[in-house]
């Protein structure tokens, strides 16, 4: 079936992130007690994982997220702060973004993303080269995150569009799952070049796109 719809995903997508930056920035913050999480985003993120989620889904918001953070870790640091270090992990994809713009010229296109409200007005406000999307499913205003499908319900359902006359686009292999489960066309972003053979693949063909530098 013709494709008229595609959707894209944020993080590590549109604006790829680095969770070294705030660790650093946090560096002797963290008490003795909480080991290598000082210094592995894995293992820090291991130790307040459940609260990324509830925050995720919008179940606490950021004030409650900074509380039970320092509260369970041990970290001395205002809520400004704070917000400060998680948000300021970012940077802007431009060739992907570029990619994005160009297909609005023929097809709807729209966001998907597990993100929290944060970080998501941080990332507006702070590339707004983003905005070419028609409207956003976001898990912390759905109360659902992927790889469920109800998030994938949700956002179909948003948007008004057919599953199987869509396509999306993610980085992680659950979430690209999870999107077939339910009959959307999906694709596991890697690089730039490669999700232009895929999309080439499916028969959307934008004009040639010069590729640009990523920038901060």
């Amino acid at each position: 079936m013709l494709i008229t719809d595609v959707i894209f995903d944020l993080g590590k997508v549109l604006v790829p992130f680095d969770w070294g930056i705030a660790l650093r920035r946090l560096a002797g913050q963290f008490p003795k007690e909480l080991g290598k999480a000082q210094n592995d985003h894995q293992a820090f993120l291991s130790v307040i994982g459940d609260l990324v989620d509830l925050l995720e889904i919008g179940a606490i918001d950021f004030r409650q997220f900074h509380g039970l953070v320092a509260s369970r870790t041990g970290l001395n640091i205002s809520e400004d702060g704070f917000r400060k270090t998680w948000n300021e992990i970012f940077k802007l994809d431009a060739n992907v973004v570029e990619l994005g713009k160009e297909l609005t010229r023929r097809y709807n296109v729209w966001l998907a993303s597990n993100t929290n409200e944060a970080h998501y007005t941080y990332i507006v406000d702070n590339f707004p080269e983003i905005l070419f999307f028609k409207k956003a499913a976001l898990s912390y205003e759905l109360g659902s995150k992927k790889p469920e499908t109800v998030f994938f319900t949700k956002a179909i359902e948003l948007f008004g569009i057919r599953p199987e006359q869509s396509v999306f686009i993610d980085d992680l292999e659950e979430n690209v799952t999870a999107a077939k489960g339910i009959g959307i066309n999906a694709i596991l972003f890697t690089d730039f070049d490669s999700l232009l053979d895929e999309l080439t693949q499916l028969g959307l063909f934008t004009r040639s796109i010069s590729r640009r530098q990523s920038v901060e």
